[in-house]
């Protein structure tokens, strides 16, 4: 199977997108309201600063994203025993960053689900971390760029460092998505289940997404 859609570009992350199932859930001021209640200055402008870019969105495509969201976080919830809470916000993780980088948000999903089966806190033995398990040593600038390598705990900065590294492998392979999935996994010329494993995940998950 391949991936045959080419990578456009890559558009820097500004945003706070843990917050966008909320935003999408209830009017921006309420939310804004309820998180200045509680002491939280840096949430509220990220609140309003994806409120304002979301006037780009249109309300069917918000709906649309809305709909994905509740589909996918109660499919992974279920599947992989996690809470609701963390199964949106890992769903809009991937969503947020499968627009940016122009990637199915659900190929994100398999890739997470096959690599730390939704643990942010996951660490293998080669010292790889997070739900995408990154390799801090493999992406030293990466790591600069996030704050250093225990950054990729924090699943919002996980998952934009791993949609990073997968354009950056499917860019190589032209699109190719088997060879892009054995960079990734770092087995790139040997025999590894891995990309069936995460291939066999990705069109379950497309299924979740439109059958519901």
């Amino acid at each position: 199977m391949e991936f045959t859609e080419c990578v456009k570009g890559r558009l820097a992350l500004t945003l706070k997108s843990s917050l966008l199932c909320a935003v999408m859930l209830m009017p921006a001021s309420v939310l804004a309201q309820s998180l200045k209640a509680a002491g939280d200055e840096e949430a509220v402008q990220a609140t309003l600063a994806i409120t304002a870019d979301s006037t780009t969105h249109s309300a069917a495509a918000q709906s649309t994203d809305q709909r994905q969201i509740t589909r996918l976080s109660r499919h992974i919830q279920r599947k992989y025993q996690i809470s609701d809470a963390k199964a949106r916000r890992i769903v809009a993780e991937a969503i947020l960053n499968g627009r940016t980088y122009q990637v199915d948000p659900e190929l994100i999903l398999a890739i997470i689900a096959v690599e730390s089966t939704f643990k942010e806190r996951a660490v293998s033995r080669e010292g790889a971390r997070g739900l995408m398990q990154v390799m801090p040593g493999a992406h030293p600038k990466k790591m600069q760029n996030i704050g250093g390598a225990h950054a990729l705990f924090d699943p919002a900065k996980n998952i934009h460092t791993g949609s990073l590294i997968l354009v950056k492998y499917l860019d190589t392979h032209s699109g190719n998505l088997r060879r892009a999935l054995l960079s990734y996994n770092g087995s790139l010329g040997s025999r590894s289940s891995f990309p069936d494993r995460v291939i066999r995940i990705y069109q379950d998950l497309r299924r979740t997404t439109t059958e519901g």
